[in-house]
């Protein structure tokens, strides 16, 4: 086990934070601040900002997560209008075409030479990667403590494995643990980040494509697929069931057992409604800030993305008065 863990840890440099709702455009350039471009005073990237629109005008692949691959196929978005801005402006992509010429040649004349290369050279990872594979030797060592404690022999009688895995709460130490493991693999064995917010995207994309076919959304930023994010869905889902049938408590519930119906009532088509409308302002909060709890603050925290340690601090921040206020005067039954 440590072993394992220790060599995960020497992983490659990370070229996305999260690949749930937003492109690894956006991704690298903008929330990793690799050449950020969207808050500059370049006309054509002020006036694109307010969508996820690089690959529509610069080509390439915006699901790819390493650069090379990423930036495959790209040519200027001036070198031919009517492929790179008919898509969205068909009546008068010369003019606009033509007015961002002139303003690039203008940049170009009045823009200062390039700044020296800043940072770390690419490459020089070795003392980093030494430090993090002793960090998860000691995760390792904290998770074979926090087992072996787990799995003591408690009046008498040493709990099976088995036993450990079916019963209805975990030491949060051993979760937590556990999760990084898990993270690590999907990321250094399959290639992925454990992301799902971006499965609803792509399956509402079913509905939306058709409803709205000249979107320049649906066209260039989010197409609708069976996605690995769909697959990892479906995962959750059966290994939720297969917890709870291990741990005796699987049944069909319209409420929570707790804290809900003290303050809410019993009424199911409120509970349906809330959830409804909970569920979309997440989702809104996740195409805002790229990415959720999952592939944004778990995946991206792992990779140590800045944007996933602003997403928790924004949440403890929202969640925990918001928790309070709703919940005040109540205790869990």
């Amino acid at each position: 086990m440590l072993a394992m863990i220790a060599a995960f840890s020497a992983a490659r440099d990370a070229s996305a934070q999260c690949e749930s709702t937003a492109s690894s455009c956006v991704s690298c350039h903008e929330a990793q601040g690799l050449r950020p471009v969207l808050q500059g005073p370049q006309a054509w990237h002020v006036d694109h900002s307010f969508g996820d629109l690089c690959a529509a005008c610069h080509g390439g692949d915006p699901l790819a997560g390493a650069a090379e691959a990423a930036h495959a196929g790209m040519s200027s978005p001036l070198a031919d209008p009517s492929v790179s801005c008919r898509g969205c402006h068909a009546e008068d992509f010369s003019q606009r075409a033509e007015r961002y010429a002139a303003a690039a040649a203008a940049a170009v004349v009045d823009a200062p030479p390039p700044a020296p290369p800043s940072g770390r050279p690419r490459g020089d990872g070795a003392v980093v990667n030494l430090v993090l594979a002793g960090v998860a030797g000691l995760l390792g060592i904290s998770l074979f403590v926090v087992l072996r404690h787990e799995l003591a022999p408690a009046r008498g009688r040493r709990q099976s494995l088995g036993a450990w895995l079916a019963a209805r709460g975990w030491n949060p130490v051993v979760a937590g643990v556990g999760l990084g493991v898990i993270v690590t693999i999907s990321v250094v064995v399959c290639g992925r980040p454990i992301a799902v917010s971006g499965a609803f995207d792509k399956l509402a994309a079913y509905v939306g494509e058709p409803l709205f076919p000249s979107s320049p959304y649906y066209r260039y930023i989010m197409s609708p697929g069976i996605t690995w994010q769909v697959w990892l869905i479906v995962g959750v889902l059966a290994g939720a069931f297969a917890s709870s049938r291990l741990a005796g408590q699987a049944r069909l519930r319209w409420l929570p057992d707790t804290q809900w119906a003290p303050r809410f009532g019993t009424s199911r088509r409120l509970r349906f409604a809330l959830a409804f409308a909970g569920a979309m302002l997440v989702q809104i909060g996740a195409g805002i800030a790229g990415g959720c709890t999952s592939g944004l603050a778990i995946s991206g925290g792992a990779v140590l993305a800045p944007a996933a340690f602003l997403f928790m601090a924004g949440m403890f921040a929202g969640g925990i008065p918001t928790a309070w206020l709703w919940y005040r005067g109540r205790r869990s039954a």
